[in-house]
C-alpha cells in the first residue's frame, strides 16, 4: 500500500493535469524516442497521449521513461484519420509538427486552448493524412544549419513552451480536470503502486 507521502503526491500531480492538451504520436518506432516522450507529458501535466501505431503494445525504455509511462492514460489508433477525427470531435485543434511556409513558432501561437500535439516518426514526420485534418503546423524556431530537433527532443520544447503559457496563465494552480475523472485516476494510481 503507498504511503501517506505517496497518496499526497496523487493528488498534487492529478491537479496539475491539463485534460485539454494532448499529445498524439504518430507511428513513432525508436523506443528510446516513444519513452522520452512519455516522460516529457508526464512532467509537463498532459494525462492522455495517443498513439498510432499496429498493434495496442508501445515498446518503451523503463529507464528512458522513468516510469512514466504508468501515471499516463495511453489510447491506441491504427489510423491517423481515425484518431485525429475523435480528437476533432472533442473539440481539440489539431497542430501538426511540421515545416512549411504556413508553420508558426510555437511561441506566437496561443498553445493554452484544447490543443492536439501531433508528433510525426522519426523519418518521415508527420504523414499527408495528419497534415489534412491539421489546423496549423507549429515549428521550434532554430538558428543554426539543422532543420529539426530529434522528435523526443522537439516534444519536449513545445510541451515546455505550452507549459511556460499555461502557466502565465495560471492554468496549473487550481485543477481543471473533472473531480470524477481525478478520483478514477488517484484510485487507478494506488493499485498500480501497490
Amino acid at each position: 500500500m503507498p504511503t501517506l507521502k505517496r497518496c499526497k503526491r496523487y493528488a498534487q500531480v492529478l491537479a496539475k493535469r491539463q485534460p485539454d492538451l494532448v499529445v498524439v504520436m504518430e507511428k513513432i518506432k525508436n523506443p528510446h524516442n516513444a519513452s522520452a516522450i512519455l516522460r516529457s507529458c508526464d512532467a509537463f501535466g498532459v494525462q492522455d497521449v495517443y498513439i498510432i501505431k499496429e498493434g495496442k503494445s508501445l515498446g518503451v525504455s523503463k529507464t528512458v521513461s522513468s516510469g512514466s509511462y504508468k501515471w499516463l492514460t495511453l489510447h491506441f489508433f491504427e489510423d491517423t484519420t481515425e484518431c485525429l477525427m475523435y480528437l476533432k470531435e472533442r473539440g481539440f485543434k489539431i497542430l501538426t509538427t511540421h515545416l512549411s511556409t504556413q508553420s508558426v513558432d510555437i511561441r506566437e501561437f496561443d498553445l493554452t486552448q484544447k490543443i492536439a500535439i501531433v508528433i510525426g516518426s522519426e523519418l518521415e514526420g508527420v504523414s499527408e493524412e495528419a497534415l489534412s485534418l491539421s489546423d496549423a503546423n507549429i515549428i521550434v524556431p532554430m538558428v543554426g544549419f539543422v532543420q529539426s530537433f530529434n522528435v523526443s527532443v522537439a516534444t519536449a520544447l513545445i510541451l515546455y513552451e505550452a507549459f511556460r503559457q499555461r502557466d502565465a496563465k495560471g492554468l496549473y494552480s487550481k485543477p481543471r480536470m473533472e473531480k470524477a475523472r481525478r478520483k478514477e485516476l488517484y484510485r487507478e494510481w494506488v493499485e498500480r503502486d501497490k
